[in-house]
């Protein structure tokens, strides 16, 4: 048998791809520096948000938190966005989607429904200002933190939306101009501030409230500017740019999921979601302030908020503070002590 025929590759080639192998084995070891002993893949987690605009502020830092995860931890864990109507989970249930583990992570900005103080943050005028709202996460935080907890799950970040501002067909100069209107509300803390001010409240749904307004049977809402221009944008004709309350959302992880990550990716996505929530609270101030200049453009009248006015409602209000929180317990009644005193309130 004659013998077998040599290699075709040079002696010098085969070195050097040896070489190469042995790099690219390096690089590949480099790409994953977070996952344990014995584990074969990324880690791949979904993230599901109430949201339902694609382009939004928010949704678009959630794609920024899954790049900037992907990014820092090397591939190690991989976030995949899903908007409501694309997960088997109700958009008003997402604590209980996350906590079930049909998703490993949720935005929710309905939060406050299940958790009493995220209701405690949309007391009506306890907080006027970002900077004031900022002071007041703090204080709320723990509790969130615990509350959540006893669901299964961890809170990551909480963050804020713009002030959900004063609309209506009618005149909207000021608060004392909701006396006599009919206002569509989001929540019994609302009604009660419309209450405050001898208006009407109303609660219907988007479509409805579009439909009676129309018919010039409700006169106006509690809004963002970017939820007024999908909706209403023909409809109000003028906006007080106060309101009664911010509204706020949770980043929140599923307990388990979270401990069985790989060591050292927790820290990275923690931090990474302290920092997108940050970027999506800056990008809704400016974008929403820049819809509101461009709808003045288009007809709409805006009335710039007046201080006194202001302070006028914070003296009203207290009263009001003090039978919410009567009903839920001396817990929230120590907490709202606590966050008045440091309002100075």
């Amino acid at each position: 048998m004659p013998p077998a025929p040599s290699s075709p590759l040079p002696r010098l080639t085969r070195t050097l791809l040896r070489r190469r192998l042995l790099r690219a084995g390096a690089a590949a070891a480099l790409a994953m520096p977070f996952l344990g002993r014995g584990a074969q893949a990324a880690v791949t987690w979904s993230l599901f948000t109430q949201q339902t605009m694609p382009n939004g502020a928010v949704v678009r830092g959630l794609r920024r938190l899954s790049d900037l995860v992907r990014d820092q931890t090397r591939g190690a864990l991989l976030i995949n966005i899903r908007m409501a109507g694309f997960m088997p989970i109700d958009a008003n249930q997402v604590l209980d989607g996350v906590g079930s583990g049909k998703a490993e992570l949720g935005d929710d900005g309905g939060y406050a429904a299940m958790i009493p103080a995220g209701s405690l943050m949309r007391l009506p005028l306890l907080m006027t200002s970002g900077e004031e709202w900022d002071k007041v996460a703090a204080l709320v935080r723990p509790t969130l933190t615990t509350e959540l907890n006893r669901r299964g799950l961890v809170l990551l970040a909480h963050y804020r939306t713009v002030p959900q501002l004063f609309w209506s067909r009618q005149k909207a100069a000021g608060f004392v101009d909701i006396a006599r209107q009919k206002m569509r509300v989001q929540s019994v803390e609302q009604a009660e501030f419309v209450r405050h001010y001898a208006g009407l409240h109303v609660f219907t749904s988007t479509v409805e409230a579009g439909e009676a307004m129309q018919a010039g049977k409700l006169d106006g809402t509690f809004a963002t500017p970017s939820f007024v221009a999908r909706n209403w944008r023909t409809l109000v004709k003028h906006v007080y740019l106060a309101g009664p309350n911010y509204n706020d959302a949770v980043i929140v992880a599923n307990q388990e999921a979270l401990r069985r990550l790989p060591e050292g990716v927790e820290p990275i996505l923690r931090a990474a979601a302290a920092e997108i929530v940050a970027w999506i609270a800056a990008a809704q101030d400016q974008e929403e302030a820049q819809l509101v200049r461009q709808l003045a453009t288009e007809g709409l009248k805006a009335t710039p908020v007046d201080p006194a006015e202001i302070q006028d409602g914070i003296a009203k209000l207290p009263s009001y503070w003090d039978s919410w929180v009567r009903l839920r317990g001396p817990e929230m009644e120590s907490l709202l002590v606590t966050v008045r005193q440091a309002l100075d309130r």
